[in-house]
């Protein structure tokens, strides 16, 4: 695998920045409701969605002194798919000891 591809895990794995794409897929957002609806430190968002726009994953816009975040098309279509993914192989994921030993779960 080339070096893009482990950046791309990189970027897209990270529980948090996923869980910012997935509130992004339902509407466009800025800080505070990204905070609110996810509970992250605001340090830790604003890192993530730095991260998020560098990689191109999301898009930003101003309205007045808000910055409003939303995903793009490309995004929002993978993000559909790995939810759908997750979904059909929850039970398997969920019974999958070395994912639970590597997460620090068992």
């Amino acid at each position: 695998m080339s070096d893009a591809t482990d950046l791309f895990f990189d970027a897209f794995a990270n529980k948090n920045r996923f869980r910012i794409l997935v509130e992004l897929m339902n509407k466009e957002q800025c800080v505070g409701e990204l905070q609110k609806s996810l509970n992250i430190e605001q340090t830790h968002l604003s890192h993530d969605l730095r991260c998020l726009l560098n990689c191109k994953f999301i898009n930003v816009r101003k309205e007045g002194r808000k910055r409003i975040y939303s995903i793009n098309k490309e995004t929002k279509e993978l993000v559909d798919e790995v939810t759908k993914h997750v979904k059909r192989y929850e039970t398997y994921l969920n019974k999958c000891g070395i994912l639970k030993e590597e997460d620090g779960r068992i």
